[in-house]
């Protein structure tokens, strides 16, 4: 591997001798063997060559005028890489003292005139190997040492007694030690409770191994670290490499996914999955005391308004100062939740009278009136109250919150800043999701949907190499409705399986049917839902598409997005290696907006990275705008993987797409989304020009 990287070249031979004659005889006989020469005719100036050509080996005189051929082999041996370059000395004497002498002052072998010249045939070969071997060995270990010294993992070389032989510098910077202050100690003294301290005498076969460890620094704080052990031998002693990474990021973000999965990040109040669990509770207790209890439904007026005015930092400091004021209207045993944005619930436990639902209401209503100041703006807001009584208006928690819901899009009708009770009048909003799924779920048989494509062109040449499969809904009656009007629709209700399921046979189909109107081949990209993803027989649907369209596998290219990936790995992993198996490409969309381990990502067997549109967007030629841009795309190429660029729409973003060697781009600028036989006009026209 090590031969490909570093160049060749011929061997060079340096020939030192006062006879003009002896070095034309040298000359030639080194040339036809192959070998690049240099003359010298005395000591003096074979030291001034060999200090600017560095030949592979020296042929020197023993005597010579001036500096003899054993003084000139000395002071060679002072010159950098003198040491390491053989030097054959060439002699008619053969006595001992000189033949000592010669190798006391550093020559690698002699040889003895008249010359022998297939002796020194072999003694040249011999010697040349062994010098490239050494130089090539050099290379090598210099090529891994920078690898090591720059990679971003701590590596640590151990011995059978764990004792520390080598750290590189990012181990330095993950403990603080310098190597000089660590190397010769016991692992331990890093990571203390490391249960295999005491068994690397025991155990020289310990298997390669990877557990999560707790590291210790030279400041005594802790981290939490990745650790991969393997083993290697040198002359049949038995060492240990561990690879280290700081986790305490991953850690931290793992606790916050904990933490928010019951409350919200920006107030610290219950979200809704904890406050579902709380009114299901109190169903139950509300149930066998004979109480009532009531949700309420809250949305702030104009918040929108004051968000984009003002900024969200601001906006954000309201919501903080509005939970405040909720938690400060009620008692001890309510709940106040966030579900998000601008909306909040409150449950009220142990009613016992619907006056108090009003008392309590109009008192948040007057404690929200009260102006605040907010980064030295008076703010006036004012909010919308819906409430849905238990069991009234609904016996589980998901009726009491969409009906608590519906009454206060009711008191937003009614002009804001009032609260509403649910009544069953009030049920349009709930009717017309019921109708809106009732017509998605007959959108299929109806064949409603369609298939459009918008093409994906090769960023040096700008020409179209693939497409992506976007679905659009005709209503007879409604019209084309946008995506992100039924997309989380048909995710919610788990229609978006079956509805996937024909854009991949639609797209196949379709892209088959191109190729066989003769138009080049394309790859055509289809989007899997999180919910197609989790399917355990997603290869097997996937296999019998491309069987009954006959599109070959190679021509399909599969996209999740990074969160989907990521969140369930050995799924993820199990999925992308049996669809890859059958030829099937796959990429990963929106890279960049989710969190995810790079060496997570580079374990998947994928072909693509999509460059999210929100990175693309703000390409606009100013350096600190477009600065998350490159760095994404960076990153992308660091995983040595092929790289598109969504949402391109200016040729400012183009250019600089193709300085920062982005593979295919994607997006207006090309080509919006078009139906099947626009598209097909459509290359078909790119292909002419041409």
């Amino acid at each position: 591997m090590i031969e490909k990287i570093f160049e060749k070249r011929k061997s060079v031979i340096l020939v030192v001798d006062d006879s003009k004659l002896m070095r034309a005889t040298f000359r030639q006989f080194l040339k036809n063997e192959g070998y690049d020469v240099i003359e010298a005719k005395n000591g003096i100036e074979a030291l001034y060559i060999f200090k600017e050509i560095k030949p592979d080996i020296v042929l020197m005189d023993f005597v010579m005028p001036g500096i003899d051929g054993v003084n000139a082999c000395a002071q060679l041996q002072k010159l950098p890489d003198g040491k390491n370059t053989p030097v054959i000395m060439i002699t008619s004497l053969e006595d001992e003292n000189s033949v000592n002498l010669a190798f006391e002052a550093g020559a690698t072998d002699y040889i003895s005139k008249p010359i022998n010249w297939a002796v020194l045939r072999q003694r040249l070969k011999r010697l040349l190997h062994a010098r490239h071997m050494e130089i090539t060995l050099n290379q090598s270990e210099a090529f891994a040492r920078s690898i090591i010294d720059h990679a971003n993992e701590g590596i640590i070389t151990i011995d059978i007694d764990g004792i520390i032989k080598y750290i590189n510098p990012a181990t330095e910077q993950i403990f603080g030690y310098l190597s000089s202050e660590i190397i010769g100690k016991n692992i331990c003294v890093l990571i203390p409770n490391f249960n295999y301290c005491d068994n690397f005498n025991n155990n020289a076969k310990l298997m390669d191994m990877n557990k999560e460890i707790i590291g210790h620094r030279k400041d005594h704080s802790t981290l939490p670290i990745d650790l991969t052990i393997s083993k290697f031998y040198v002359e049949e002693k038995c060492f240990f490499t561990l690879m280290l990474r700081d986790i305490t990021e991953r850690k931290q973000y793992e606790e916050m996914i904990k933490y928010q999965a019951f409350y919200d990040s920006l107030t610290d109040l219950p979200n809704r999955l904890l406050l579902k669990e709380r009114i299901t509770f109190e169903i139950s207790h509300a149930k066998h005391t004979n109480q009532k209890l009531a949700v309420m439904y809250l949305d702030l007026d104009r918040f929108k308004l004051i968000n984009d005015t003002l900024g969200h930092d601001t906006g954000d400091k309201l919501l903080k100062e509005i939970a405040g004021r909720l938690k400060s209207c009620i008692g001890e045993d309510d709940t106040v939740a966030r579900l998000g944005g601008d909306e909040f619930v409150i449950l009220l436990q142990g009613i016992k009278h619907e006056e108090k639902v009003a008392k309590i209401a109009n008192k948040i209503l007057e404690g929200i009136r009260q102006p605040l100041i907010i980064d030295n703006h008076e703010l006036y807001i004012t909010i919308s109250i819906g409430v849905a009584i238990y069991p009234d208006d609904g016996e589980d928690d998901e009726t009491l919150l969409t009906n608590a819901d519906v009454a206060m899009y009711r008191a937003k009708e009614k002009g804001k800043n009032n609260f509403q009770l649910y009544t069953s009048s009030l049920n349009d909003k709930a009717l017309e999701r019921l109708a809106l799924e009732n017509s998605l779920r007959r959108a299929l048989e109806y064949k409603e949907f369609v298939v459009y494509y918008q093409p994906k062109v090769n960023t040096k040449t700008e020409k179209i190499i693939g497409m992506e499969a976007l679905i659009r809904w005709q209503h007879p009656k409604w019209g084309l409705v946008p995506p992100q009007k039924f997309i989380p629709l048909a995710e919610e209700t788990g229609l978006i399986v079956p509805i996937g399921e024909w854009v991949l046979r639609t797209a196949c189909a379709q892209n088959k049917a191109l190729q066989n109107a003769g138009l080049p081949p394309l790859t055509v990209a289809v989007n899997l839902s999180a919910r197609q993803f989790e399917l355990q027989d997603l290869t097997k649907m996937v296999s019998k598409i491309l069987e009954e369209t006959g599109l070959e596998p190679k021509y399909l290219e599969l996209e999740i997005t990074e969160s989907i990936a990521m969140k369930n790995i050995e799924h993820t992993l199990k999925m992308i290696n049996e669809l890859k198996d059958m030829g099937v490409k796959f990429s990963i969309d929106d890279f960049g907006t989710g969190y995810s381990s790079l060496s997570q990502l580079n374990s998947f067997a994928i072909n693509k990275l999509k460059i999210d549109k929100s990175f693309v967007s703000k390409i606009d030629g100013k350096k600190g705008n477009s600065i998350i841009a490159s760095t994404v795309l960076a990153l992308g190429k660091s995983l040595e993987l092929g790289v598109v660029a969504e949402g391109v729409e200016t040729k400012e973003q183009v250019e600089f797409l193709k300085q920062n060697d982005c593979d295919e781009m994607q997006g207006y600028f090309f080509g919006k989304p078009m139906s099947n036989e626009d598209f097909e006009k459509f290359y078909y026209n790119k292909l002419k020009e041409s």
